[in-house]
């Protein structure tokens, strides 16, 4: 879209929100980042899943890869609180087989270190891992965990302290207590974390338009009252 246009159709949704939604909406702009995403290989559970989702979006995560081998991705209803209304869900569940591997080498070519969670003997601890590179972390399965194509394919692999009789965190915990600290990580460490200008405006946008009812309706009458003014 054109940056002019882009802008002008910006400023006219915003005149039907109040100062607050405004406000509010630039708040969590600043604090969206691509830099780390998630990535979900053949989770069994939709609960689990939206979890995740929810607790990604809260920390301000924008992208999630969900790799389905075996089992079906559905956005679940509850959990997420609404959280999928406002992040990017990425499917991969069209080759015959290796979607693990079609996924995660297609992130590694946009620039993904692939760090893989295992309770393996080659892990590190959180505390260990070097974040300067944008990370793609990958939560496995909940009965087998990472497959071995994940584990062949990682750049590093992490784990969670484990001081119990039980083998594991359940899933979303992993992924709270995981997401938690590298983001915290994230903003001593990174100096360029947040949305570009470009990605925010596409966002800023994107989302003024999800706070209205029939957005496109409006836009039809914007983008022509953009052609009229500059026709001038």
């Amino acid at each position: 879209m054109d940056t002019h246009l882009q802008q002008f159709l910006i400023q006219k949704y915003s005149e039907f929100l109040s100062e607050e939604r405004k406000n509010y909406i630039h708040q969590v702009l600043s604090n969206r980042t691509e830099y780390i995403r998630v990535v979900l290989e053949d989770l069994t559970d939709p609960h689990n899943v939206n979890a995740v989702f929810r607790t990604g979006e809260c920390l301000g995560i924008q992208h999630y890869d969900v790799i389905e081998n075996n089992n079906p991705f559905k956005i679940g209803k509850g959990v997420s609180r609404g959280a999928t209304k406002w992040i990017d869900i990425h499917q991969y569940n069209q080759q015959t087989e290796g979607n693990t591997l079609f996924a995660l080498k297609s992130l590694k070519k946009k620039g993904y270190k692939i760090l893989v969670t295992s309770p393996n003997e080659k892990a590190k601890s959180m505390e260990e891992i070097d974040i300067s590179q944008p990370i793609a972390l990958v939560f496995g399965n909940e009965k087998e965990g990472v497959s071995r194509e994940a584990l062949q394919i990682a750049d590093e692999i992490i784990s969670i302290p484990n001081y119990g009789f039980t083998e594991s965190y359940n899933v979303s915990v992993s992924a709270a207590i995981l997401l938690y600290n590298l983001i915290h990580r994230m903003y001593k460490e990174v100096n360029s974390w947040q949305f570009s200008p470009e990605v925010y405006s596409r966002y800023h946008l994107a989302w003024l338009k999800k706070c209205m009812a029939r957005p496109d309706y409006y836009q039809n009458y914007f983008v022509k009252a953009f052609d009229d003014q500059n026709n001038i």
